[in-house]
């Protein structure tokens, strides 16, 4: 009781001396593993009103327990409301990607930096994104173009760098468990060495009588054994960030052959996402929906002669070869237009540099693979089709419009004819 007295008394000095006064009706105290007859004395002396766990703080739940899938709702609630608004239906695939990277994650990366999430949200909130990724709204989807493990992947490794909350969330804990080995100056971290760091350091400490909250920061220090940082090497940390221990948790990925395809391409977005799916082979042509499903015509919808594959449609369809070898020729490319796995050989071993040539190839391939593949959409669901020199020129347009804000590509597209000439 008599520490209870002392704060009141240093809330009731603070007040006369800022003129700041608490609110008798808005203000609540808060009890947990206080007897009944304590409280009754605690709220005697204090006259403020008895308030009940769990509740909501800075947006968060406070609990003396375990979090509930009940208590994270609101969490759930707030990114599917942002998923489901009016601007988020009328997005592509490639805007919706980057609406989870930078928007939906966003919203728990506050949570993640406070506690340990439960394994059943992250499920849910990764179960959303899936589905808003697939078809753009929160209704159960079938089948994915590309698995969610290899989406989480670094873009070097053939992923979209999209963040894994799991991760995220232990790297975060880590920084907490940081902040009690090496930021002893802190009022809360006083207080857990106090209770609980008497004994054996707070590396080695495992109090059954902490709150789940603690017991979960402390557990932290598996983690990091398994990435092989140890207690000293941990304590002598300067500088903790949560982003370098997500890179370490992740570990090593082989590198992709065709990654600078993808990275530092300077492209459209909605470009770069279809030649991302390509190099994965995992458009929906023909012959890959035939696996699963009865398609009566497996024709291309190019040429009309030949089984479309991806193979097929690019470059080796007579139609599709026309516009590649029309934008080599723009380029200053004197070859033929090749199978996909040729061309991306090719493409890998003469478009890895930094230089001019390399990025407008690059970007040319990006155009090229989008345009066609739109295209082939339009003839086959909408019956509209249009001639090779008109997709050229689109092509070239888009490219002088997305080159132009980078110096480097402007000068080099400013050498370059205005338009392809069809061949």
């Amino acid at each position: 009781m008599e520490p209870v007295k002392v704060l009141y008394a240093s809330f009731q000095m603070f007040s006369k001396v800022s003129g700041l006064e608490a609110n008798m009706e808005k203000s609540s105290v808060y009890f947990g593993g206080v007897n009944q007859t304590l409280q009754l004395d605690i709220l005697d002396q204090l006259g403020f009103l008895k308030g009940e766990l769990p509740i909501r703080y800075l947006g968060v739940p406070l609990s003396t327990k375990r979090l509930s899938i009940t208590q994270c709702k609101p969490l759930i609630d707030k990114i599917i409301g942002r998923i489901t608004s009016w601007t988020s239906k009328f997005l592509s695939y490639a805007g919706r990607l980057q609406l989870i990277k930078s928007v939906v994650f966003s919203i728990q990366t506050f949570w993640s930096q406070i506690f340990t999430l439960p394994k059943k949200l992250i499920q849910m909130i990764e179960s959303v994104c899936k589905r808003f990724l697939r078809t753009g709204g929160v209704d159960v989807s079938h089948r994915a173009l590309i698995a969610w493990d290899r989406i989480c992947m670094p873009k070097v490794a053939g992923g979209m760098n999209i963040m894994d909350i799991q991760l995220w969330n232990k790297a975060a804990v880590c920084k907490l468990l940081w902040n009690i080995c090496n930021k002893k100056d802190k009022l809360w971290v006083k207080w857990i060495h106090c209770y609980y760091g008497r004994r054996a350091s707070m590396w080695k400490s495992k109090p059954m009588q902490a709150s789940w909250i603690v017991q979960k920061i402390l557990k932290a220090a598996e983690y990091l054994e398994k990435v092989g940082i140890q207690e000293e090497e941990f304590s002598q940390m300067q500088s903790f960030t949560i982003q370098k221990m997500y890179k370490k948790f992740q570990g090593e990925y082989p590198k992709c052959s065709w990654k600078r395809l993808i990275c530092n391409n300077y492209g459209a977005p909605r470009w770069l996402f279809i030649l991302y799916l390509n190099l994965h082979g995992r458009l929906l042509t023909r012959d890959r929906i035939a696996k699963w499903s009865q398609i009566d015509d497996l024709s291309c919808p190019m040429c009309a002669r030949e089984p479309e594959s991806a193979e097929h449609l690019f470059f080796k369809c007579e139609a599709t070869s026309q516009i590649w070898e029309s934008l080599l020729e723009w380029q200053g490319v004197q070859r033929k237009a090749k199978g996909w796995n040729e061309e991306v050989q090719w493409a890998e071993m003469h478009a890895k540099g930094k230089s001019a040539n390399s990025n407008v190839y690059k970007i040319c391939l990006a155009a090229c693979v989008y345009h066609i593949w739109n295209e082939r959409n339009l003839r086959i669901f909408q019956g509209k089709a249009r001639q090779a020199k008109v997709i050229i020129r689109a092509i070239a347009q888009e490219i002088h419009s997305f080159g132009s804000k980078y110096k480097k590509l402007d000068n080099k597209l400013q050498e370059m004819k205005e338009y392809p000439k069809f061949r």
